[in-house]
């Protein structure tokens, strides 16, 4: 550059020269770099058409089916096959992918009706969403795109819904025969329900919500949501609410539901009435235990199909055995899916499996992956989950309004017993 200027030249026609130079330069710099990126893309664009795209393959569902074998698939998904295409025949139309041709434009295939239902019960029954995404080769997005339309396919299907029957006395009826034939001597008339609460472990929500201390239980020292649920003779869950807290007492949790309110609003048909335990209210629509026990025997004969209810739903689907870890607007709609889940195999009479029902500290649900099982009692009552009465000042010092005591009924019932000479067997040895 030196050479270029002239020793005869100004200051300024200097300055002015050496700026030209130095724009000529960056100039042939930019171009020879542009010039590379040419070459570059075309030896890419040559590359990939030499290589055609690799398209993944879906499993074949059938040939998935025969591999695995029937026993295993009943392990695998908590549906026998027979029950699990019943139940994929009620929501098919929910979940088959709409827009065939741009799936398989875009992934090789689409995903089937099969394959959705497959992983989503995987899913719910404890399995993880890497491995069952490998195993059926779906992406992260499409594995829980999948997932979600099979919970809310299931949670929004008509034959699905769970209703207390508060207003058809004719079904309220066939439910209080079916407890009173499981009553001994039949002694109790009149129950339509059972009532307790379930704490179901989740982790802390976080910023989703405004105060997620309000989920934290001191007692048990985790994050929960707070499930109560009635229950009838079978086991079947007619009526659930998730909408308190877990530290929320029992008896509060219950009055501040909308059914409550009917009970004490008297909607319910006198001749009716829900058992419940100490930490409920005693009224006239709901019984709860008391100083005759004899009386209490009975009660609890029947009342223990709750916790026999919650124990056989978290034992079944394994994704309830650890803290629930999708986003905090998702773990209701999981718990919902997983009650009407739990309904459909009561409605089908289908058993637990003896594995998931034996008494392990540990249960094998993945190859090489095991977790700690919720304990049961002989009776199949889960014991860890369930609420018991509490007596903190959170839960006590509540400012809504709580049923007023109404022992009437109880002593009736008390009465009964009490006349038949019936008396409760005396305690094993």
């Amino acid at each position: 550059m030196e050479y270029l200027l002239d020793s005869d030249c100004s200051s300024d026609e200097e300055e002015e020269l050496r700026n030209v130079i130095i724009a000529v330069v960056k100039r042939r710099r930019l171009m020879c770099a542009a010039a590379l990126a040419i070459c570059l893309e075309e030896e890419e664009n040559h590359s990939r058409e030499s290589s055609p795209r690799t398209i993944p393959t879906r499993k074949n569902w059938l040939e998935h089916v025969a591999q695995v074998g029937r026993r295993v698939f009943k392990k695998m998904y908590r549906l026998d096959l027979e029950n699990f295409n019943r139940l994929l025949g009620y929501i098919r139309d929910e979940i088959t992918t709409e827009n065939v041709e741009m799936a398989r434009r875009s992934s090789g295939s689409e995903v089937c009706a099969e394959v959705r239902l497959a992983m989503t019960l995987r899913y719910l029954a404890g399995g993880s969403m890497w491995d069952i995404r490998l195993i059926f080769d779906v992406s992260h997005d499409e594995f829980y795109r999948s997932v979600w339309r099979v919970v809310d396919a299931i949670n929004n299907y008509e034959g699905f819904k769970v209703v207390f029957p508060i207003d058809d006395v004719e079904k309220l009826s066939e439910i209080e025969s079916v407890f009173r034939s499981k009553s001994s001597h039949e002694m109790i008339t009149g129950c339509v329900g059972a009532i307790d609460g379930c704490l179901l472990w989740q982790k802390n929500p976080g910023i989703a919500v405004h105060n997620p201390n309000r989920y934290y239980c001191a007692r048990k020292e985790k994050h929960a949501l707070l499930l109560m649920a009635i229950v009838d003779a079978d086991r079947r869950i007619i009526f659930y609410d998730i909408s308190c807290t877990p530290s929320t007492h029992d008896s509060l949790a219950w009055d501040s539901t909308p059914l409550a309110q009917r009970f004490a609003a008297g909607d319910l048909c006198e001749r009716f009435f829900i058992f419940g335990d100490s930490a409920f209210v005693c009224t006239r629509s709901m019984i709860t235990p008391g100083n005759d026990t004899n009386f209490n025997y009975f009660l609890s004969e029947l009342r223990v199909n709750s916790e026999c209810a919650f124990g056989e739903m978290i034992r079944r689907w394994g994704i309830l055995w650890r803290p629930l870890e999708m986003e905090f607007s998702r773990r209701a709609d999981v718990i919902a899916c997983c009650i009407r889940l739990h309904n459909f195999c009561v409605d089908r009479r289908l058993s637990i499996e003896a594995e998931l029902m034996a008494d392990e500290d540990e249960i094998e649900i993945q190859p090489g992956r095991r977790v700690r099982a919720p304990r049961v009692n002989r009776d199949g009552q889960i014991v860890e989950n369930v609420q018991t009465n509490c007596t903190c000042i959170t839960c006590i010092g509540s400012g809504r309004d709580r049923a007023v005591p109404d022992k009437s009924r109880r002593k009736e019932l008390e009465a009964v017993v009490r006349n038949s000479g019936y008396c409760r067997p005396l305690p094993r040895r």
